[in-house]
């Protein structure tokens, strides 16, 4: 599995979400301050990536998304996306089991 490799990064919110951040904390929602904009960060990432492959998409021919899937397909046979696709998976299931937490399922 490839190394997974995280950076400090000081980040300055404004005070009242400093206290909603704390107060999930409290609740047990989130561990920390850091897990909470972890998933913050990964979340919005996601829904950004989401957003843009659907705009990606339109402008696509079904010809040209049944090639852009095969192409993929083959790159994940070679296993040019093995260390990507591996960390991709857990980000998603982080990000899942966080969500889980937040909406009450877990």
């Amino acid at each position: 599995m490839a190394e997974r490799v995280e950076y400090p990064i000081s980040v300055r919110l404004p005070g009242y979400v400093v206290r909603k951040i704390d107060e999930l904390i409290e609740k047990r929602e989130f561990r920390s301050r850091s897990d909470f904009i972890k998933f913050a960060v990964t979340f919005t990432l996601g829904q950004m990536m989401l957003e843009e492959a659907k705009e990606l998409a339109k402008n696509l021919s079904e010809e040209e998304i049944k090639a852009e899937s095969e192409k993929a397909r083959k790159k994940l046979e070679r296993g040019e996306f093995e260390d990507e696709e591996r960390g991709v998976k857990e980000t998603l299931r982080d990000v899942e089991r966080e969500y889980r937490k937040l909406m009450g399922a877990e």
